[in-house]
């Protein structure tokens, strides 16, 4: 069965919906873009991003050259993008906290024509192999110090300027009035993930998968300069797209949220409640950290209007807590897609959907997607039981993959099609996630998805969160669960926990062992970090409890 959304009307303000709108009215032009430790208005952050641009444009970048950008998350990173975007160049954001040795692998792939960095990152990188593209390494100032070196390796040479951040956005000789143009199929963006080898794969990102997600944002939700955004997803992560560009593109105000307050119950707390966020897109683990620990209170959500969701599952009953401490009328909405498809399908939460057993449906199409249900054998599934792998088609579909088109999985994507290698059913007319083709195993001739396992568990009331995956360090596979507790509850253990899943699940499914964590790991986008678990819970992530399987 396929659905497909009412295709967008207009494609001629695909740029406008990603670049800084110019020119600015007097009105605009005074009003805070970025806030944060200090503000930056329209008229700043436009000067900026013009000046960047132009140093950028004079080095003789071209449409779809690299600009990689690896430094903590402030505003000087967004402002790299921007300007990055401005001179018809693709951004390749990472992520503060990567490790040097995965930066040179993405580095040497993309091979980017400029570097914006800072001093402690840029240390990182002294004695690593630099890509011989690079024509400039720019670095945040830092307390008004220059760096510490004018060269830096490349290909094995030092031939690589480095150039203070200040000097670099002062320095072009002449600034390049006329702005390239690029198509709405050129490259904006290569977002890396991880890839099954262990090498990180980059998602081709083009203006028109840009343009199609903001402008089904700025029609399905009222916001405008009025409007306060929260920026909590790191730059790497497309949920970042959305609270970027569709705030700027409205002329509303983005907080910028620092890497060291991202998981700061407190920071965050305090930083919705100062600024006044109308706004908030993140994963649900970290709203229901927001919730759990008590942060979110009812003065500090006040000013909330939209609450935006999505990366994983969000347990129905930690749905429940966190409605239960917005403000009425403040309205809350799923939003589904891998990263090949940025978002493709959302659900706007209704009342009702508080009532159900389980997670509320991932939704319908985005205007320019067609969704379909295939078997294992790829032939479209007909009628209410159709049950099976989604497949997304149209505007929302990335090109594929940075120089890897022999990949199986990014045939399709040149015919604008990707499989998700999610398993869906429907509900009418909205598609329900039900798990991971990857994460469905077979366990004793019985298969079993790992997802239901936790779904099963999160209905503990003592429990708040909770991760699943396979030990295969036995002589038979067996189910693991891990799983914190809520704040002053009493931790269950191994007996009552298989007692509880037995009453939604078969005996084939219950868990063979319990470690009770402090906190589950997370990866830099915030989503738990099952490779982490399945290497042992170590270092950050502190056991407090190991069952034996019984």
């Amino acid at each position: 069965m396929t659905r497909t959304a009412i295709p967008p009307t207009t494609h001629a303000s695909d740029l406008s919906l990603i670049r800084l709108q110019r020119p600015l009215s007097q009105e605009q032009a005074a009003r805070p873009a970025i806030v944060g430790p200090s503000t930056i208005t329209y008229a700043e952050l436009e000067a900026d991003v013009t000046a960047i641009a132009s140093s950028l444009l004079g080095l003789g970048s071209a449409i779809g050259d690299r600009v990689a950008v690896w430094m903590d998350k402030q505003p000087l990173y967004a402002e790299a993008i921007l300007a990055t975007l401005r001179a018809g160049c693709a951004y390749v954001p990472l992520d503060g906290g990567q490790p040097p040795a995965r930066v040179e692998s993405i580095l040497a792939d993309c091979e980017p024509v400029v570097l914006f960095t800072d001093r402690r990152h840029l240390e990182l990188l002294a004695d690593r192999e630099l890509p011989a593209s690079l024509r400039t390494i720019v670095v945040a100032d830092g307390a008004g110090q220059q760096p510490s070196s004018t060269v830096a390796k490349a290909g094995g040479r030092p031939t690589t300027p480095v150039r203070a951040w200040s000097d670099f956005a002062t320095g072009a000789a002449g600034r390049v009035e006329s702005e390239p143009t690029p198509e709405r199929d050129d490259l904006a963006a290569i977002l890396y993930t991880s890839g099954s080898t262990g090498t990180p794969k980059g998602v081709r990102v083009s203006y028109r998968n840009l343009a199609n997600f903001i402008r089904w944002a700025r029609t399905e939700l009222t916001v405008g300069p009025e409007d306060v955004f929260a920026n909590h997803a790191s730059f790497n992560f497309d949920l970042s797209t959305f609270d970027l560009f569709t705030a700027l593109s409205v002329g509303a105000c983005v907080w910028i949220v620092a890497d060291d307050q991202a998981r700061d119950v407190t920071a965050l707390a305090a930083g919705i409640r100062d600024h006044g966020v109308t706004v908030w897109y993140s994963v649900p683990s970290v709203l229901n950290l927001l919730t759990a620990s008590g942060a979110l209170t009812a003065d500090t959500a006040r000013t909330l209007r939209y609450v935006l969701f999505a990366g994983e599952v969000f347990p129905i009953g930690q749905l429940r807590s966190l409605t239960a401490r917005l403000p009425e009328g403040t309205e809350l909405y799923n939003l589904y897609g891998p990263t090949e498809t940025n978002v493709c399908t959302y659900h706007r939460v209704r009342p009702a959907d508080l009532t159900r057993d389980e997670p509320v449906p991932i939704g319908t199409p985005l205007p320019g997607a067609r969704v379909s249900v295939v078997d294992g054998d790829g032939r479209t599934l007909e009628g209410p039981e159709a049950f099976g792998e989604l497949v997304v088609e149209g505007d929302c579909v990335t090109p594929g993959y940075w120089r890897r088109k022999s990949q199986s999985v990014a045939a399709g994507h040149g015919k604008g099609r990707h499989a998700t290698g999610d398993l869906v059913s429907y509900e009418g007319d909205s598609l329900v996630y039900r798990g991971r083709k990857d994460r469905m195993v077979k366990l004793s001739g019985y298969r079993v998805e790992l997802g239901e396992v936790e779904a099963a568990a999160l209905r503990h009331t003592d429990i708040s969160s909770a991760a699943v995956l396979v030990d295969m360090r036995g002589a038979q596979p067996r189910i693991a669960l891990y799983y914190t507790v809520r704040t002053g509850a009493r931790r269950p253990n191994l007996i009552e926990i298989k007692r509880h899943c037995a009453q939604h699940l078969p005996r084939y499914m219950l868990p063979h062992s319990a470690t009770c964590l402090e906190e589950l790991p997370h990866n830099a986008n915030g989503k738990t970090d099952y490779h982490h678990l399945s290497s042992g819970p170590t270092g950050s992530v502190r056991r407090s409890q190991a069952l034996p399987g019984k």
